[in-house]
């Protein structure tokens, strides 16, 4: 396939931005702030299980709902709750049609992340049904993260020593319209100064009349 511009940009906005315990937000953040991936990235399509339910979950559940996806783990001390923390004011700010928003966590850290404990993360942030969290096994969530072209690393082993050291993920935040569909990466939501306006300005009109 030939490497366009737009491709380069698809890429280094889903992949560049990568996580390593220890990190911290980046004030000066120089990735792209969004970038429209339509037509780019295939529909939100996985098998999990819904953190505040415990129950098993697809796609389908959310259909007639804006996304906003991202891949992360509990354990987590600076990028995934600010990136959550983020998202939480970007329901706010959008009023009565943030409600219409359905911001999922998916752990790349099950060994650690039971449904208990993600249901707990999220509910630093907000209730559900806007803020819930996706927990799969180890097949599922492989599958789910090669979908997005998502990078992580993640132990295998309750018992491994110094675990989260030993945790990495790509940092692509991902937004999808109301039928499913990859509309952006949405780079801002993981940076210490996002611009949640233009956020706001590019999920509004997922909203489904």
């Amino acid at each position: 396939m030939q490497i366009t511009r737009r491709n380069a940009l698809i890429a280094g906005a889903s992949s560049a931005l990568f996580y390593r315990q220890p990190a911290f937000a980046d004030d000066n953040f120089s990735g792209p702030p969004y970038a429209d991936v339509t037509g780019q990235l295939p529909s939100l399509e996985f098998n999990m299980h819904l953190a505040s339910t415990g129950k098993p979950v697809t796609a389908a559940h959310f259909l007639g709902h804006p996304v906003i996806l991202y891949f992360g783990f509990t354990r987590c001390t600076d990028t995934c709750p600010l990136t959550m923390e983020n998202a939480a004011r970007l329901v706010k700010k959008m009023g009565p049609r943030g409600q219409d928003l359905r911001v999922l966590f998916v752990t790349i850290d099950p060994i650690h992340d039971t449904l208990p404990r993600l249901k707990n993360f999220m509910a630093q942030f907000g209730p559900p049904p806007v803020m819930d969290g996706l927990r799969g096994d180890t097949e599922h969530l492989a599958v789910f993260a090669k979908r997005f072209g998502v990078q992580y690393s993640a132990v295998e082993n309750a018992d491994t020593p110094d675990p989260v050291s030993k945790i990495s993920h790509s940092m692509a935040v991902y937004g999808f319209a109301a039928d499913g569909k990859a509309r952006y990466i949405l780079g801002t939501l993981a940076s210490a100064q996002p611009d949640l306006p233009m956020v706001a300005t590019l999920m509004t009109p997922l909203i489904k009349a």
